[in-house]
Formats: structure tokens, C-alpha cells, sequence
């Protein structure tokens, strides 16, 4: 399951992160690393881009990036 993949409100805990060179970089370097629980905050109406919450601050995400970032645990809250 990938994070694009989550409905608002459900927590996850981030198992790989995707992409090739500095893409994959800006995500590690936003704090997108393994074992990293994420929670999706809001969705923008036409479904892009997304809105999470990871380490105690809101980041906005490209639905295109976001499938790239690999999860399991997926719960609500």
C-alpha cells in the first residue's frame, strides 16, 4: 500500500520510501524515512495534492510523489 492510498484521518506507519536520485533525497530530507508514522490530514478537492501530518508539522505532497512512499499499519484515528 502506498501513501496516496490513505483516507483522512487514518494513520500509517512509512515502510519504504521510492524515487529516483533527488527526488528521493527531498523526501528523506523532509523527514519521509522507514518506521515514520504519518497521518493524512485533508485532500484537496480534485485529489491533489495531499496533506499529512509527519513529525509534528503539516506537509503538502504531490499525489505523484506520494506513490512512492510505502506503508503498513494502517489504522484510523
Amino acid at each position: 500500500m502506498t501513501l496516496n492510498e490513505l483516507k483522512p484521518g487514518e494513520s500509517a506507519t512509512i515502510t519504504a520510501v521510492g524515487g529516483e536520485g533527488p527526488l528521493r533525497c527531498r523526501l528523506l530530507d523532509m523527514g519521509l524515512i522507514p518506521r515514520t508514522e504519518v497521518t493524512l490530514q485533508k485532500v484537496a478537492p480534485m485529489g491533489d495534492p495531499i496533506q499529512i501530518r509527519v513529525r509534528g508539522y503539516e506537509l503538502t505532497l504531490r499525489t505523484e510523489d506520494a506513490e512512492k512512499i510505502e506503508i503498513k499499519g494502517v489504522r484510523a484515528k
